[in-house]
């Protein structure tokens, strides 16, 4: 069943605002959590950038954190989290 999403938060840092926020096409639990793991990593370069110097962090079985740290600025952090769709548009 194509009920869950990605949801990307791209830019996430101490001292800016407008984080940028994206959605995944449906897809199944399995494939999205697959899914949010490979844009961690970077392997969804249209969908997420890829971030240098970072680290990969599982926070539970539908979400991980991408911090990367920057040497003259805060780190920023990406998150990825699986959600189901409840009310489709």
């Amino acid at each position: 069943m194509s009920n869950h999403v990605v949801v990307a938060e791209i830019g996430l840092t101490k001292n800016r605002f407008g984080a940028e926020i994206r959605t995944s096409e449906p897809m199944s639990l399995e494939e999205a959590r697959a899914f949010a793991l490979e844009a961690a990593r970077g392997q969804h370069p249209d969908f997420a950038p890829a971030a240098k110097e970072a680290q990969v962090l599982r926070a539970g079985a539908d979400q991980y954190l991408v911090v990367e740290g920057h040497r003259l600025n805060p780190d920023s952090l990406n998150r990825f989290t699986v959600t189901q769709v409840v009310d489709p548009s």
